[in-house]
């Protein structure tokens, strides 16, 4: 067997999710959140951090913020830094704080600092993720560091299909803890 290098891979990855269908994207991301329902960590958590899904057929974590507002739990989300790969963080408090940011992302338009040891779950976006953790990002590192400074719950949303049995990982690869893929709950480590 060829063994893949991580742009092999994540092209291959990408290529796949974005060939889904639109519907079948909606109804396994729609599987995927029902599961991550279901997680103590997560519905016990008073302050979560989500990515905010701008990408084709990404796992879709607008139904998860609209759903944190209702329930009183604390939203944080992402912002990244195009001149160097950098995440900051700001809290939310609506999908209106919401507009197009770097790289075609949604970012809050007003930043609300935040202090990251409050957060107690961070959602995760992957293009590929393996058993043990280690996740496939877009390679920029963005993930890496930030995750390197939480000691919080972090959960991988991915389709099954991105679920490979082993990808290469490097030492400053940081991994997650949980993965929730439409068919399963995957504990790591």
């Amino acid at each position: 067997m060829t063994v893949q290098s991580k742009d092999e891979l994540r092209s291959k990855l990408l290529s796949a999710r974005n060939v889904m269908k639109v519907e079948d994207a909606r109804r396994k991301s729609s599987q995927i959140i029902h599961l991550l329902s279901s997680l103590p960590e997560f519905t016990e958590a008073r302050f979560i951090h989500t990515y905010v899904s701008s990408k084709k057929n990404e796992v879709d974590t607008r139904s998860v913020i609209e759903e944190a507002f209702k329930k009183g739990t604390r939203v944080a989300v992402p912002i990244a830094e195009k001149e160097r790969p950098l995440l900051r963080h700001s809290e939310i408090f609506s999908m209106n704080d919401l507009a197009a940011g770097a790289f075609g992302i949604l970012e809050p338009n007003k930043i609300t600092p935040i202090n990251l040891n409050e957060v107690e779950v961070v959602l995760v976006p992957v293009i590929g993720v393996d058993r043990s953790g280690t996740r496939l990002g877009f390679g920029g590192g963005y993930y890496d560091s930030f995750l390197r400074h939480v000691s919080c719950t972090k959960i991988a949303l991915a389709y099954d299909f991105q679920v490979m049995p082993d990808l290469p990982r490097e030492q400053h690869d940081e991994p997650v803890t949980i993965i929730i893929t439409e068919s399963e709950i995957i504990h790591c480590q």
